[in-house]
């Protein structure tokens, strides 16, 4: 299980490189109220059209609060297929990262 997870230093690395996909599934709340640089929103709540929303191709990182969230949504995207990715940490990692 948790051979799908990556480091917030990973992550940097793979922004570096530009080949990434970075996915906040926190509702549009709490990614307004901040987020990674680069996220995009695509709320987990929204389970009818999440998967609709990706294509199969190209590296996806799903990040949220604290990795528990983009954790249960990164299982379902492998299940189907995806290349998908958890953060460790989540956001709250990221935070207590850039103090």
């Amino acid at each position: 299980m948790y051979r799908y997870v990556i480091s917030l230093g990973e992550l940097r690395k793979l922004q570096e490189k530009g080949n990434l996909r970075l996915v906040d599934v926190r509702n549009a709340e709490s990614y307004l109220a901040g987020h990674i640089p680069g996220a995009v929103s695509v709320p987990y709540s929204e389970e009818q059209s999440f998967l609709d929303r990706f294509q199969k191709q190209g590296m996806i990182v799903l990040c949220c609060d604290r990795g528990n969230l983009s954790m249960r949504a990164t299982m379902r995207m492998r299940r189907a297929g995806y290349p998908a990715y958890s953060l460790a940490g989540g956001y709250e990692g990221y935070r207590r990262f850039q103090k």
